[in-house]
């Protein structure tokens, strides 16, 4: 498709599908005299909106690294998919108001046959939008390859779904609004009603299948906002096992000590690691760099970077061997617990913490040789 994707052709179909039904049902709602089918119409206009947030999201997260945006754009999904899901949350606060209001003050539907016809069209649309987005709404898992190792690429796949999420939430929260429209105009059709008689349980079928209709949208719309959020404030994935990957490196052979580790979701399913790792010497990382990633691969992630901190001797393995050089540069680094309380051994419990204030950065700074020890070796897959 050159440079439309099909996600993209998909979403783009949708919204010029969205824009024609939303002018046909805004005119057959003056027309009618129907409040019913104005609101759907400007529910319709909030789907809208979030194809277009979707659209947006999708090629912006398909630009290039670039000096600032070092990993390129690809969070620009998972942004569209918080303000999606945030947008529905408040779109259904507001719905329930006016359901609790239509509660205190029932009403009947006037021409229940258009908001019927229409209202059985809307959902036709919403419908289509469900059956066009539905490949999307499927993760897959990643291919087995060999040893446990999973493809990348398959995890990459897992990614997809984050953005359309979002959109889905809003096609299935106007689906079921065009469902509760075709009940009650259907009912207000077969039992109609004159204006001039009083209310029954018909006048209370709208506003309380409304309400169910919220308590469903909002459901589903606020995992969606609790895994957005995870991914942006660099929370580590709920279902990585990190005690256990930190134990299994501690126990590689050769690795005296694991710190100063993190793992995080740059986007959903593609993993970032980052550690430090103690060891003798140069060739002994250059052996233990690849068990290490290989640990983190059969974890499902598979961006690594390692830093090898070499030691002569073997006194304060799980102790950092780059410690701050002032008291700012500690304040405002990512990890200011000196030692880091990860800290593993290799085969043992972490041991007890050094505070800072024992050992002196003055005899610390003394006590170097006149080769550095600390070599910085980033490995990346």
């Amino acid at each position: 498709m050159g440079r439309y994707t099909g996600k993209t052709c998909r979403l783009i179909f949708m919204i010029v599908l969205t824009v024609a039904f939303f002018f046909a049902e805004i005119i057959a709602g003056y027309m009618g005299n129907s409040i019913a089918l104005v609101s759907d119409a400007y529910n319709m206009l909030s789907d809208l909106l979030s194809l277009i947030v979707g659209l947006t999201t999708t090629r912006l997260s398909r630009r290039p690294p670039s000096g600032r945006s070092t990993y390129g754009l690809p969070r620009a999904e998972v942004v569209g998919a918080l303000a999606n899901a945030v947008f529905l949350a408040a779109l259904c606060f507001s719905v329930s108001l006016q359901a609790i209001q239509g509660l205190a003050d029932p009403d009947i539907i006037s021409n229940p046959m258009l908001v019927l016809i229409v209202g059985a069209l809307g959902l036709l649309v919403n419908v289509v939008g469900l059956f066009i987005f539905q490949d999307f709404s499927c993760c897959r898992r990643a291919p087995v390859l060999h040893d446990g190792i999973t493809d990348q690429k398959g995890e990459e796949k897992r990614s997809q779904p984050l953005n359309i999420r979002g959109v889905l939430l809003h096609v299935l929260n106007d689906a079921l609004g065009s469902v509760v429209v075709v009940v009650t105009s259907a009912v207000f059709y077969v039992l109609p009603l004159e204006k001039n008689e009083q209310c029954n349980w018909q006048c209370y079928l709208d506003p309380l299948l409304t309400l169910l209709m919220v308590v469903i949208i909002m459901t589903t719309a606020m995992p969606l906002v609790k895994e957005t959020t995870s991914i942006l404030l660099q929370m580590s994935p709920a279902d990585l096992p990190l005690s256990a990957i930190r134990e299994d490196i501690s126990k590689i052979h050769g690795v005296w000590g694991v710190h100063e580790m993190h793992v995080w979701e740059l986007i959903h399913g593609r993993n970032v690691a980052t550690l430090h790792i103690k060891c003798a010497d140069m060739s002994t990382f250059h052996m233990l760099s690849r068990q290490v990633r290989k640990v983190f691969h059969q974890a499902g992630v598979h961006s690594v970077t390692i830093q090898p901190e070499f030691e002569e001797g073997c006194e304060q393995k799980a102790l950092c061997s780059t410690p701050c050089l002032s008291a700012t540069c500690q304040e405002q680094s990512c990890c200011q617990a000196p030692p880091s309380p990860l800290s593993f051994q290799n085969g043992h419990l972490p041991v007890p913490s050094v505070e800072a204030s024992e050992v002196p950065l003055q005899d610390m700074m003394y006590e170097l040789p006149p080769v550095a020890k600390e070599t910085h070796y980033s490995t990346k897959l």
